[in-house]
């Protein structure tokens, strides 16, 4: 009874919340449920295109591989007061940079294009296994040979007619398509649109795949590096390791594992030609010298055997005996210092001409200052490191240059290193020469001829030592270059699990799952946000206190023969569709007690005005009560037409004065109800003054000496003056709203009519209520009563 009250009440809330329109949880799961079978079908849809999707894609799988970056261990200690290490630390280079040099190196553009030259990966082989395209590499039954360089996107078709014949069609080459089909034999050359090809078949393969046909594509060598060094990534395993950790993701495991196989080796190779560079510039430098001393000593020799042969001289051995043993070891330490004056006179013009270039310097075990030895391999060791880093960023790197200030800086100290060791060595030479003169003063007595023999004998041996100590050094840098080795090691032959990582299978699916969802979702969700209508009893009570008497659902008429006059409330469907207006009669008593003239009116025409009033008539009839429908509507009649009253006069003619007996006017509508009509009679030109005249009060008089209840079915009130102007004779006002048909924005001004009492004791019908899938607030006042007889009738 409180609820029923509390309906009818409807307590008036606050007017900000009312106007707030929150479109909240249990609004979201019902309209989830009021359109479940949109979700089932587009979620099937989602996931069939997902499964489609992944149908279509080929497993993309991971291998990856571990290798050490060991340090050289052949930094020497040195003792320049700026040495390379002190330069390096200033210039911020630490040893873990050169691990991270390493870790670009690894994929750069020159190891990766070796890879692609060493794999042909420049070609791709591909078989159509139903709507996936398979990627062929090891197992290939055929290959082809390209004799010419291709720079555009070169691919084609390749069936297998037999193990010896195939035709080759769907030609591309770079824009270009040609249609023609070519036939050829096995490791025959063919001449196609774009050039000319050789194919090598596999003839223990060969014979599995007659009648198969294949794709193949050719890229440029640029192409498909790049295309390569994409799927190649490297990072260090840690920062405080030297491991580096490289992967390579490929549709075929084999081609990744070789990929990354041939990748070590092409690196591993590229640190040994590194390294062989200095040993190589020396061996180099040490060819050059001994064919110089090579011409040299040729030209001492033939100078020793013409004068011997000038001058008849055949041994000079007795006679010089005793100045070789005076003077042999003023002798030997004039040759050694010489030696080394030519030798350090060599590098210090070696240098000087290549200040400006980018070469190593020699490495000459031969010199005696371990300093300069030092700084000559320091220098190196930086040498290698700029060129490195230059061959695969660019001359114009910030490391590249930071590298050449540290060497600019470098090489001028080592040049003043070697002229300041070059002049001692001359000074110790002209000491050596001055003593050796010294002996040879005494030796005046000595014929000159015997003299002349003792100089060239002595060039002749300063030679033969030069020559022999250029011998052993050339064999040094030779072994050198036979023991190289790289500085790393692997840790981790290529490796991984055959799980594809891609495409990620749930994912997809859980994404089309998703999307299935969200699609429908998302269009009933705007759909409901841009629906500015009226969408049931929840926006009545947000919006207005106005007290909802009833809903209404909406009715489709099956028994017409039982209901001619779409009164729902009897016949067959009285059962399920006369409930809501029981529910209506029994809520207007809470309105107003003893009420007897209700007036019914709506926003505008459509809403159902009508169709409620002649219902509620015939409900309030059911009950014993006469009753009686007065169409007050002079303009449309619309009551009168749908009812059948085609008379002539009605109540307009009351009104006007030209019948005073309101009681010839009514027809009989629904005798078994009690149910009477009022017809709205002839069309007046002046209906609103008609209305405004005392007669209306007179007819209400009358009808109540007759009928129990009166329902007045008004005009739209929004439309004409007539329903305020009806109003005054109203006990309730039944103000009909239809759902989805008036605006929402509409509803404060409806509640303003409420508030200023426009309309006495008004309250709403909602029409054509929505009640399936609806929560509370949009069918809880008649879902339980409409089914409650009608199922247990069918029980019984």
């Amino acid at each position: 009874m409180n609820q029923v009250q509390s309906m009818g009440a409807n307590q008036p809330q606050q007017q900000n919340a009312q106007t707030e329109d929150v479109f909240s949880l249990r609004d979201i799961i019902d309209m989830v449920l009021s359109h479940w079978a949109w979700f089932v079908i587009s979620a099937v849809i989602c996931i069939s295109f997902g499964y489609l999707y992944l149908s279509t894609q080929s497993n993309v799988y991971q291998r990856e591989a571990v290798m050490l970056v060991k340090d050289d261990g052949n930094k020497r200690p040195s003792s320049m007061g700026m040495g390379a290490d002190a330069m390096m630390s200033l210039s911020g280079v630490f040893a873990n940079s050169s691990v991270k040099n390493e870790v670009y190196i690894l994929q750069s553009n020159q190891l990766v294009k070796q890879v692609v030259k060493e794999l042909e990966l420049d070609v791709s082989y591909s078989l159509k296994n139903r709507l996936r395209w398979i990627s062929l590499y090891d197992n290939i039954p055929f290959k082809v040979k390209f004799p010419n360089v291709f720079t555009d996107f070169t691919g084609f078709d390749v069936e297998v007619i037999d193990s010896c014949k195939f035709s080759i069609s769907k030609i591309t080459y770079g824009e270009e398509e040609f249609k023609e089909t070519i036939e050829g034999t096995f490791n025959d050359s063919i001449s196609a649109p774009f050039g000319d090809i050789r194919i090598e078949p596999n003839m223990e393969l060969i014979s599995e795949y007659i009648g198969k046909r294949f794709h193949i594509t050719r890229t440029s060598l640029d192409a498909a590096t790049n295309a390569i060094r994409k799927r190649v990534s490297t990072s260090q395993v840690d920062k405080e390791s030297t491991l580096v950790r490289i992967s390579f993701t490929d549709t075929n495991i084999q081609r990744a594992e070789d990929v990354l196989s041939a990748l070590l080796s092409a690196y591993q190779h590229s640190i040994v030609v590194d390294k062989n560079q200095i040993a190589q510039n020396t061996a180099d430098f040490i060819d050059s010298r001994l064919k110089l001393i090579s011409a040299e000593l040729s030209d001492v020799e033939g100078e020793l055997a013409s004068f011997k042969q000038a001058n008849n001289l055949v041994d000079l051995s007795a006679n010089a005996s005793a100045y070789i043993q005076q003077s042999s070891q003023a002798r030997q330490n004039t040759v050694e210092l010489e030696s080394q004056v030519s030798v350090v006179q060599y590098l210090l013009d070696f240098m000087k001409n290549n200040i400006y270039g980018h070469n190593l310097i020699p490495s000459l075990g031969g010199l005696t200052d371990a300093n300069i030895q030092g700084q000559i391999s320091e220098f190196n060791q930086l040498m290698l490191q700029r060129n490195r880093l230059a061959s695969n960023s660019g001359e114009n790197s910030p490391s590249v240059q930071e590298l050449d200030n540290n060497i600019s800086q470098m090489l001028p100290t080592i040049i003043a290193s070697v002229e300041a060791y070059l002049n001692s060595l001359n000074v110790q030479l002209a000491k050596a020469k001055q003593e050796e003169a010294g002996l040879l003063g005494t030796l005046s007595t000595v014929p000159q001829k015997e003299r002349q023999v003792i100089d060239i004998t002595r060039k002749q041996t300063i030679k033969e030592s030069l020559y022999t100590y250029l011998l052993n050094k050339r064999e040094e840098a030779a072994l050198q270059l036979a023991i190289t080795e790289a500085n790393i090691r692997v840790v981790e032959q290529p490796f991984g699990t055959n799980i594809p990582i891609s495409p990620k299978r749930m994912q997809i699916m859980l994404i089309a799952l998703i999307l299935g969802l969200a699609l429908p979702f998302g269009y009933f969700y705007i759909h409901n946000m841009l629906n500015m209508t009226v969408r049931g009893r929840k926006d009545i009570e947000k919006f207005t206190t106005i007290p909802v008497v009833g809903e209404v659902p909406r009715f489709h008429r099956t028994d017409k023969e039982d209901s001619p006059n779409d009164l729902v409330v009897i016949g067959n469907n009285q059962e399920v569709f006369g409930e809501p207006f029981r529910m209506i009669r029994f809520n207007l008593n809470y309105i107003k007690k003893d009420y007897r003239v209700i007036m019914f009116t709506s926003t505008m025409p459509g809403e159902g005005k009508s169709f409620i009033s002649r219902n509620m008539s015939a409900t309030l009839g059911l009950t014993g009560k006469k009753t009686v429908v007065v169409d007050v509507d002079l303009r449309k009649r619309t009551l009168s037409r749908s009812v059948g009253a085609q008379r002539k006069y009605g109540l307009s003619e009351f009104l006007s004065g030209a019948i005073s007996d309101i009681k010839s006017l009514t027809i009989p509508l629904q005798e078994e109800v009690n149910l009477d009509v009022l017809p709205a009679g002839s069309m007046p030109p002046n209906p609103a003054e008609l209305l405004m005249s005392d007669r209306l009060e007179e007819c209400i008089r009358q009808l109540k000496e007759q009928y129990e209840y009166i329902i007045i079915d008004n005009v739209p009130a929004q439309l004409v003056a007539d329903a305020c102007i009806v109003n005054r004779i109203a006990d309730i006002t039944v103000y009909v709203l239809r759902e989805t048909k008036i605006d929402r924005r509409f509803l404060p001004d409806l509640e303003r009519l409420h508030q200023e009492g426009k309309f006495k004791n008004m309250c709403l019908v909602i029409n054509d209520a929505h009640s399936k899938g609806r929560g509370y607030g949009y069918g809880y006042g008649y879902g339980y009563g409409y089914g409650y007889g009608h199922e247990k009738k069918k029980k019984k």
